[in-house]
């Protein structure tokens, strides 16, 4: 799967990501992948500078009830990898 994120879900926040060890934040553009394993790619801004194209490997702790946006943003994650 490989899910752009709505106008609607944008303006609810749900494709922002901060990791607080990194202080790094993550506007997504979209998701991809299935099952437990995905990759969110956007715009990340870290100490100020902004990269595009960022991407997150990450893996959720669980297999989502569905493959939505809104059901994996709001999932844990088990890890993280950023692939830039």
């Amino acid at each position: 799967m490989k899910e752009y994120f709505t106008q609607e879900q944008i303006e609810r926040q749900l494709n922002k990501i901060y990791i607080e060890e990194d202080d790094l934040w993550l506007e997504g553009e979209f998701v991809e992948g299935e099952e437990k394993h995905y990759i969110i790619t956007g715009t990340a801004i870290i100490d100020g500078e902004r990269y595009h194209e960022f991407e997150i490997e990450f893996e959720l702790t669980q297999l989502p009830k569905e493959e939505t946006l809104s059901e994996i943003m709001n999932m844990d994650w088990d890890w993280y990898d950023y692939l830039c």
